[in-house]
């Protein structure tokens, strides 16, 4: 079956393309392997004492957007990185595979049911949970062309408005993509083209609804951006070939992040050394950094593995055809017999506890796997935030969504 992810992505691959016949199959992989590239997602914590040349440069070939936001270069500035040892949060437990458990009945409350359009009878979207009863969702006017961001409460089953997406004149094959919250405000990232050439936009709006801001306009290779996150006063955003940068929420110039060179931003202050898609989703992490206390962490790998992907506890990956889980210095190696690998869709921990594999979640606190793919399911997906997704849902009764908000699963005892 495939997923409602890889769907949309093989279908918008198909429709840019000029009118002629096309290979879905080849068109999916393509195009899920760029998703990859837009959709990394790491968390980091930290470890040796280095010293890491900050030195910064201006981006070129940007141009500031309806005169919201210039750009600049960060000063040049060396970061000292510090030790810190950062005990385990969560205590891994092997999963109990021959105890699958249907996800509504081992956590009855974190499952519910929503329309899956929104009053004018837009496609939602999920992006990912604010709480354990909100969902914060795109709504989609026409094939994925968000035109409203909105909330869900699945205590009262009403939905409200936080913004209209807007689009800047001028612009073709506009799409806004990944998304991301810190709870009290909204940014994004949207692609168009103009006169033939990629162009990035990133826009914040308060979560409690109010007029969007356009932050930057970027083209050229700063157009390629894969990864968004903010925080307080600062919209956070990385590049696909590396590097991390910041603006102001209230508007004002972009700069480089000291440190943050060739490094990939998951949300903020988190960032590591791989990128996602491609050829390069076979690469082992090897480190984690916090960006905003200057410290980093070295990973362990056995010599077997690929595709290490960490936590700020646990890192889960390959080892030839088995899966399995460890902490970061490489000890308390559990392997996931049974589950198949980690879905492509997200393939980090979830609230450093949750791992999603082949339509099933393990929970690493618990050893407990829940089954998440309802029977007759048409097809499922994942939020599209740009951090893990905390919701996962999939496609039942005529007009609804089954979703599994993780946010709302009761801490382990």
């Amino acid at each position: 079956m495939r997923t409602e992810n890889e769907l949309t992505d093989a279908f918008r691959s198909a429709a840019e393309r000029v009118p002629q016949e096309v290979d879905l199959l080849a068109a999916l992989a393509s195009r899920r392997r760029r998703r990859h590239q837009r959709r990394m997602q790491i968390l980091a914590a930290g470890a040796v004492v280095a010293v890491l040349g900050g030195g910064a440069v201006g981006i070129r070939g940007v141009f500031s957007g309806g005169g919201q936001a210039g750009v600049s270069a960060a000063s040049p500035t060396d970061m000292t990185v510090s030790v810190t040892t950062m005990p385990p949060s969560v205590a891994l437990s092997p999963p109990a595979r021959s105890k699958v458990v249907d996800a509504g009945k081992l956590w009855p409350g974190a499952v519910f049911t929503m329309p899956a359009k929104n009053a004018d009878g837009w496609r939602y979207r999920p992006i990912t949970a604010l709480s354990a009863t909100e969902v914060l969702l795109s709504a989609e006017s026409s094939f994925e062309k968000a035109g409203k961001f909105e909330v869900y409460d699945s205590a009262t089953g009403k939905s409200r408005v936080v913004t209209r997406v807007p689009r800047t004149p001028g612009f073709d094959r506009y799409f806004p993509q990944t998304a991301t919250t810190d709870g009290q405000s909204l940014a994004w990232f949207a692609y168009g083209e103009k006169d033939g050439a990629a162009v990035r936009e990133i826009w914040t709006v308060p979560l409690a609804g109010g007029k969007p801001r356009l932050l930057g306009t970027f083209t050229g290779k700063h157009a390629q951006i894969d990864a968004i996150s903010v925080d307080g006063d600062h919209v956070y955003w990385s590049e696909l070939s590396g590097g991390v940068w910041s603006i102001p929420v209230a508007g004002g110039e972009a700069a480089r992040v000291p440190g943050g060179d060739g490094l990939h931003l998951m949300k903020w202050p988190y960032a590591v050394d791989v990128a996602g898609g491609g050829e390069g989703h076979e690469r082992n992490q090897t480190k984690l950094v916090d960006l905003a206390r200057a410290t980093q962490t070295e990973i362990k790998a056995p010599a077997s593995a690929q595709g290490l992907r960490c936590g700020l506890s646990w890192c889960f990956g390959r080892n030839g055809q088995e899966s399995f889980v460890q902490y970061l210095d490489g000890t308390n190696t559990i392997a996931l017999d049974g589950l198949g690998d980690p879905s492509t869709l997200t393939r980090f921990p979830i609230l450093d506890r949750f791992l999603f594999a082949g339509g099933t979640v393990y929970d690493a606190a618990t050893g407990e796997v829940a089954a998440t793919i309802g029977e007759g399911a048409g097809s499922y997906g994942v939020g599209t935030s740009s951090e893990p997704s905390t919701i996962i849902y999939w496609v039942g009764e005529p007009g609804t969504f089954t979703v599994l908000n993780l946010a709302a699963v009761p801490p382990a005892k």
